[in-house]
């Protein structure tokens, strides 16, 4: 379900990156909103679904989602890095989020499975 859940992100992603870009939002400011929006968008799915048995609620949900935030930092911080550096050297928008998105993910998988839900 998490490899489901993380190719459903990166949709959102490339969706929240197209939105930003034809707002007129810089490349990097829109690669960061659609990181933003594609991990909160992953947290919700897993855990509601792939973390059912270990879901957090209320307050719980909340400080998980921060704690996802800080733990996917990391991996957010190279993916708009990778990503925004692609794009300078003139590769497609598309291209470049998505590198940077798969980037971010796999170390969010690890990371998150970790120590978010404790697995």
């Amino acid at each position: 379900f998490f490899v489901l859940v993380g190719a459903s992100g990166v949709l959102v992603h490339l969706v929240a990156l197209y939105v930003g870009l034809t707002l007129g939002v810089r490349f990097e400011w829109a690669q960061t909103l659609a990181t933003v929006v594609a991990m909160t968008s992953n947290f919700v799915i897993n855990n509601e679904i792939t973390y059912r048995d270990a879901r957090l609620r209320s307050g719980r949900f909340v400080m998980g989602l921060l704690l996802f935030y800080l733990v996917c930092s990391i991996g957010a911080f190279g993916n708009v890095g990778v990503a925004s550096w692609l794009y300078a050297g003139d590769v497609d928008w598309w291209l470049s989020g998505l590198a940077g998105a798969i980037i971010g993910a796999v170390f969010n998988y690890a990371a998150s499975a970790t120590l978010v839900w404790r697995r």
